[in-house]
């Protein structure tokens, strides 16, 4: 996963959020704004973009830039990227509806994104994201709340993106999302997905099911308002970082070490957890570490076994997605041994 700019970020998150309506955004450039620009929030995003009305047809440019730790023939090299990508689109109208439609090779018609504000068979003007959605040559809305608005305006050659509350108020984007590098810390580790796994896979080893263990790092940061425990579970104690439970009579003490965290980037994040399951005097140990930030010290051919590959399908170039260490098959192994 790369590392973009921050506000090309945010927008892209958003807007992918929204039925992908655009992919991927460019950096804020609101000093060059047309002089019409004044007039809507402060805090807006440009892009430069050309619209076709007859072909009722537009396309998107979008200055993209990002760090990338790149693999050749065995050699790794940390390259810093400036890129233009253009993202086409088509849209149509359905009434006073605007129906913006995400040119996909194919499946055109996959994603669409269904605005309302501007005016009647004219793309240009101050349109609001809407939950509707379209298929099939109709709109079906589910009138759900919104704690926020966004604005896509299309002028002659750029088009614009900012937010408003429910009381027309303009809101910074850097609000909606986190900035890079914010911490993110779960209100309770013990009370998230993993820790539902682990309860589960220690009931199958019980029932002599060894096939079915479930061990998922990531999902300690997935908490959602809780998880059901299973009924198997007896909890005799509970804190943010540590839980005493009982499955078929035997005891076990889960503790998480406080290095657990997850820190959020623009584009991924870095996570690590640190386990003990214990059990008697046996206990099992997890660590779990996924960097997606990769930098000059962490892009080198020694590190080549932690690395988690990809590649560019416009290019063929093969990068980095993420550095990775982890012990999750020895974890597997000694839970099997601790729980049968």
């Amino acid at each position: 996963m790369k590392t973009v700019s921050g506000k090309t970020f945010i927008i892209s998150c958003i807007v992918l959020l929204s039925a992908i309506f655009i992919s991927a955004c460019g950096d804020d450039n609101s000093s060059s704004a047309v002089a019409s620009a004044k007039d809507y929030c402060s805090t807006n995003f440009r892009y430069k973009y050309n619209h076709d009305d007859a072909n009722k047809k537009f396309t998107i440019f979008e200055d993209h830039s990002y760090d990338e730790c790149q693999h050749l023939n065995g050699n790794y090299t940390f390259t810093h990227i400036d890129e233009v990508l253009q993202h086409k689109r088509s849209y149509i109208f359905v009434g006073d509806t605007l129906v913006i439609i995400q040119n996909k090779e194919g499946d055109p018609d996959t994603m669409a994104t269904v605005l309302v504000g501007g005016s009647a068979n004219n793309l240009l003007g101050d349109w609001s994201f809407t939950t509707c959605d379209y298929e099939a040559g109709s709109i079906s809305c589910n009138n759900k709340p919104k704690s926020y608005t966004i604005h896509y305006v299309f002028e002659a050659d750029s088009q614009f993106v900012y937010f408003t509350q429910a009381d027309g108020n303009c809101i910074p984007a850097e609000s909606i999302m986190p900035s890079d590098g914010t911490l993110d810390k779960d209100e309770s580790y013990t009370d998230t997905y993993a820790m539902r796994s682990l309860y589960e896979s220690i009931i199958n080893i019980k029932k002599g099911d060894t096939h079915n263990i479930s061990i998922s790092p990531s999902s300690f940061f997935l908490q959602d308002g809780g998880i059901t425990v299973p009924s198997e579970v007896a909890i005799s104690s509970q804190s943010k970082y540590a839980v005493t439970f009982t499955i078929g009579g035997q005891e076990f003490l889960t503790t998480l070490g406080e290095n657990t965290h997850r820190i959020q980037y623009y584009s991924d994040s870095q996570s690590e957890v640190d386990l003990d399951l214990a059990s008697g005097s046996k206990v099992c140990h997890l660590h779990y570490f996924r960097d997606a930030k990769l930098t000059s010290e962490t892009c080198k051919a020694e590190n080549a076994p932690n690395f988690e590959l990809d590649t560019h399908e416009e290019t063929g170039v093969e990068y980095v997605d993420s550095y990775n260490v982890e012990n999750i098959d020895e974890f597997k192994a000694c839970l099997i041994t601790l729980a049968q």
